[in-house]
């Protein structure tokens, strides 16, 4: 029979709530908390191979909390005959029936069996607050919350990278998050593919060289050419785009985001995180746009603006030259620098 293994997963105590999903080690009882799918997958993945790794007889059960009847997690959770450790994986705790709910609790209260890791997610809701409750005072919480803003997507970098003993340079952290922050998913496969590739520092030509033909990286290009009054650079970035399948919607949203942070920092005398925070953009992004806006007078912003809004109009129809509308919008934009 397997020993118990109490004292071999001391690490995982409840003490730990709030674990981070890359270190967190297997616990008798845990709650991934939060909507992001990429952090919940990331640490139950963790937490299988390292149970695999102690015991390979492991078995691994997912349970429908939603259908399940009464006495079914008790059922999975009772001892077996030849000890196996087992592994129960809870899902969607916030669609669960009445009988989970009532074994769930009598499991907790009960303290449940050392060769059982019982893992339940939650992505958000009010439904069984007193198991949740119960929950967060006694299993190793950890925190699945959602990534959304780009300074959230910063800072799961850095932990990334560092977390793996690397390092990514501050402007090839924005590039990334730039070309491949659709979502953390995304974000997370580009940085590990970076980390496998890519020997010593990461740096921003890198991060390019990777991910500079993606869809959100080109169009940013072509609008940051723009308003620095590159035009044959912008011209040329613009064409590559298109050629290589970028719609042009995508390089009038850019230039429609840029064109607006522009007009807003021309006449701004406050602090620019507060205009940050009112634009909705990170306060890196704003930075970066203040080095050009110095170069914009208020008349030429809204002559910016003004055509930008009207090429978004022809690329969604008014035109039948959709590709030659965004090109001459951002010939217009590229002369008014410095005017």
């Amino acid at each position: 029979m397997t020993p118990p293994r109490g004292a071999s997963r001391a690490k995982g105590s409840p003490a730990e709530s709030g674990a981070d999903f890359r270190s967190v080690e297997p616990a008798p009882l845990m709650l991934l908390k939060g909507a992001e799918d990429y952090v919940a997958a990331r640490a139950l993945d963790r937490i299988k191979t390292a149970l695999r790794a102690e015991h390979a007889d492991l078995e691994y059960t997912r349970l429908d909390v939603a259908e399940a009847g009464p006495g079914e997690l008790s059922t999975l959770a009772s001892p077996s005959l030849f000890g196996e450790p087992r592994l129960i994986l809870a899902e969607d705790l916030a669609q669960m029936s009445e009988a989970f709910l009532a074994d769930a609790l009598r499991y907790l209260e009960e303290g449940g069996d050392p060769d059982v890791t019982l893992v339940m997610r939650h992505t958000g809701g009010n439904r069984g607050k007193k198991l949740l409750d119960a929950l967060s005072r006694r299993a190793v919480v950890v925190d699945c919350s959602p990534v959304k803003s780009d300074s959230d997507k910063l800072n799961f970098l850095r932990q990334e990278f560092r977390a793996a003993g690397r390092t990514i340079l501050p402007d090839a952290a924005r590039a990334l998050v730039a070309a491949a922050g659709g979502s953390l998913s995304d974000l997370g496969s580009a940085s590990q593919q970076l980390m496998r590739d890519v020997p010593g520092d990461i740096t921003a030509e890198q991060v390019d060289r990777y991910f500079g033909g993606r869809v959100e990286a080109s169009a940013f290009k072509v609008a940051d050419a723009a308003f620095e009054g590159r035009a044959e650079a912008a011209a040329r970035l613009y064409r590559h785009a298109v050629a290589t399948g970028v719609s042009p919607v995508a390089i009038t949203a850019a230039l429609a985001r840029k064109a607006r942070q522009i007009a807003a920092l021309v006449d701004h005398r406050g602090r620019h995180d507060q205009l940050a925070s009112a634009l909705g953009v990170p306060p890196w992004q704003l930075k970066q746009a203040a080095e050009t806006a110095r170069r914009w007078t208020p008349s030429r912003a809204a002559d910016a603006v003004e055509a930008v809004a009207q090429a978004d109009a022809e690329v969604k129809g008014v035109s039948r030259t959709p590709e030659y509308a965004v090109e001459k919008a951002i010939a217009l934009i590229a002369a008014g620098v410095g005017r």
